[in-house]
């Protein structure tokens, strides 16, 4: 969401006239200017409405998704692949679109790209890849008609779209890189308010700050809370915090995993938070576990606050962060990730020296939509 409002603040609307439809947003503006209009909810419907409920019954095609989706849900335990196959079905139930526009942009998988592929009047379609495919679980044979049909592929990091390019290079003429955009500005107003967190600490403590959805398969906090309870052993944990931020369906399974490993009195998860910017400002370093990646936004914001990252090597951590400059990249396994906490947690040191470079450099890219613009030129 903070790439996208960050995306649509930097359009020249003297340019562009922009409309903006969301699956669901209540009438939220979210942060987006006054010159972008937003659009009626695509959602058009409630749940349980019988007119609602009888349509899907009396679909064949839905009956066939939902049943596929119970299959790959309840006994292939492939939930990502149930979500793509019935998001074929939901952009059914929107209303299509009547205006004719020069370009309609996906801005994520799911329910925008098949609204924006099969109910949207326009002249250039763009998909926009915000994960490394290959790596995120996701079926492309579900979604190859999409590929294959959209005038452009956009990744948010270069490595990124070079793994896409090498396992689909039937694509490559029509892939692009534009990088997430993010202000500066943007993430230091919302950093002014108060964050109150639900431990003391002290100068000489080292406090670690997480912000992500709680799934393990992805995220990795499963295998930081176990190289955690291993430094416990080592007892390095004597000064060390680490508050982690988020939703998501492994929250339980993290509560109890902090419980068993008895790290209650060292890491604190304490759900979703609506702006988790102002935590940021307290803490010394942001720390991402992630078994894959595109280019999290998270880190960038982090470095706007004066985090340091500390993460495990996805696809574009080499493109985003210099290691052992300006934050550390440990490869993407449980035990380097150990070892390298365990070494930092050794020279506490080497934090102070990467904030130096952080604090003294300026993060913000706005300037970057630029390639939009070139984008949008070279289609029409």
């Amino acid at each position: 969401m903070t790439s996208l409002v960050n995306f649509l603040n930097s359009l020249d609307t003297d340019k562009y006239e922009v409309d903006v439809i969301f699956y669901k947003n209540d009438g939220d503006r979210c942060g987006i200017k006054d010159e972008i209009n937003i659009l009626p909810q695509g959602k058009a419907h409630e749940k349980y409405e019988l007119k609602n409920i009888l349509r899907k019954i009396f679909s064949p095609s839905y009956v066939a998704a939902k049943c596929q989706d119970i299959y790959y849900k309840k006994i292939v335990k492939n939930k990502k692949k149930a979500v793509q196959i019935m998001s074929k079905q939901g952009y059914k139930f929107s209303p299509v679109s009547t205006k004719e526009y020069d370009v309609a942009v996906a801005y994520e998988f799911a329910w925008p790209m098949n609204y924006v592929m099969n109910s949207v009047n326009a002249k250039k379609k763009i998909l926009w890849h915000h994960l490394e495919f290959e790596k995120s679980g996701l079926d492309f044979n579900v979604d190859k008609k999409a590929m294959d049909d959209a005038d452009a592929l956009v990744f948010v990091s270069e490595d990124c779209r070079s793994s896409y390019n090498k396992n689909h290079p039937e694509h490559s003429q029509k892939t692009y890189f534009i990088p997430n955009i993010l202000s500066s500005g943007y993430v230091r107003a919302k950093g002014h308010e108060d964050a109150l967190l639900p431990f003391e600490y002290t100068d000489d403590d080292i406090k670690f700050l997480s912000v992500a959805r709680i799934k393990f398969d992805h995220k990795g906090f499963d295998r930081a809370v176990r190289a955690f309870a291993r430094l416990k052993s080592d007892g390095l944990l004597d000064n060390v915090k680490w508050l982690i931020i988020g939703n998501g369906s492994d929250l339980p399974a993290l509560k109890k995993m902090i419980a068993e490993y008895e790290l209650q009195d060292c890491i604190y998860a304490i759900g979703e938070r609506t702006n988790p910017i102002p935590y940021m400002k307290k803490f010394d370093a942001l720390l991402l576990p992630s078994r894959y990646e595109g280019k999290p936004m998270v880190v960038t914001e982090g470095f706007i606050m004066g985090l340091v990252p500390v993460v495990t090597k996805y696809t574009s951590a080499d493109e985003q962060i210099r290691d052992g400059v300006d934050g550390l990249v440990f490869d993407n396994n449980e035990e380097a990730l150990y070892e390298g906490l365990k070494n930092l947690l050794q020279n506490p040191e080497v934090l102070k020296e990467l904030k130096k470079t952080v604090d003294n450099t300026d993060y913000g890219n706005e300037n970057e939509i630029i390639r939009f613009d070139e984008l949008i030129d070279k289609l029409l």
